[in-house]
């Protein structure tokens, strides 16, 4: 079957997460569906371009929002390139389509005072939870990581000598980041309360249960939830606004974009940019405040 065979090229040949496999596989199925219903055309192949667009119209015309519509476009366009790839197709149907324009929406991100003080007044005390949980927010807001890096790392990823920590991200991408004297310290501190209260001499994963296996995302992310309540009223409250937060306090006292994108494991300039804008917006606000004629 093509779709598993394609399924198993991105995986396998192209190393995609599981997520993204999950989704590709789904939008694959809806389209499949949908030339079924309303072309009675059973293999994709055979597609032509205005079938596709038929379906794109579909789906604008849903509640979907518009950054999943391009989604499914740009899952069509891989799967047809890899039937190109195949020599099944001479011709992609999905090449010339565009997608609709998204509104493009600043990053939001936590003020610089506020996380500081936070990071300064947070209770670590010397309880397993605590210093843990101290451990977590540091890190995100140190490194820029992303959670599904946050719960991959192991203690052999952080080197003491030179103050880094090796980050695996997307696509098995790696990457080295400074980290702090202050997050070296917790991790210390951390990984002897830890084998205390797992009375297990060695861990794997720095964030792990009792039983040694990596903790489940859900859990950071009330972690992370639940501490920036104390500082912020912004609906969304996860680790991905202290990845925001690091990039844009990097950015507002004169770190490099380059060096930002490489920190943040971008594959592309144009992905950390959008930082730029938040600190255009900073740079307007001063200029109104400050300039007697604005």
């Amino acid at each position: 079957m093509l779709r598993a065979k394609f399924l198993n090229y991105i995986e396998n040949e192209r190393r995609y997460s599981t997520h993204t496999l999950i989704a590709y596989a789904n939008d694959l199925q809806q389209f499949h569906d949908y030339l079924l219903q309303a072309y009675n055309l059973e293999n994709s192949v055979n597609a032509e371009p205005e079938m596709i667009r038929s379906w794109i119209v579909s789906l604008i015309n849903t509640p979907l929002q518009t950054r999943t519509v391009n989604r499914k476009i740009s899952t069509l366009k891989s799967y047809y390139r890899f039937l190109q790839k195949e020599k099944l197709i001479s011709i992609n149907p999905v090449k010339t389509i565009s997608g609709p324009k998204t509104a493009q929406k600043l990053p939001e991100f936590i003020e610089k005072d506020k996380l500081a003080k936070l990071l300064d007044e947070l209770l670590i005390g010397t309880d397993y939870h605590s210093v843990r949980n101290k451990l977590i927010i540091e890190l995100f807001y140190s490194t820029g990581m992303r959670l599904s890096e946050l719960v991959q790392l192991k203690f052999s990823d952080f080197d003491f000598s030179r103050s880094t920590v090796k980050i695996n991200g997307k696509r098995n991408k790696q990457r080295l980041v400074p980290v702090t004297t202050t997050v070296l310290q917790l991790l210390t501190t951390y990984s002897d309360i830890q084998k205390k209260e797992t009375e297990n001499e060695y861990h794997v994963f720095v964030f792990s249960t009792k039983k040694g296996k990596q903790m489940h995302p859900r859990v950071v992310y009330g972690i992370v939830k639940n501490t920036l309540e104390m500082i912020t009223s912004l609906e969304k409250r996860s680790p991905h606004i202290l990845r925001h937060s690091f990039a844009t306090h990097l950015l507002n006292n004169g770190a490099d974009l380059n060096s930002i994108k490489e920190l943040l494991g971008h594959a592309n300039l144009a992905t950390t940019q959008i930082y730029t804008h938040n600190s255009f917006e900073k740079l307007k606000n001063q200029y109104k405040q400050a300039h007697p004629r604005a």
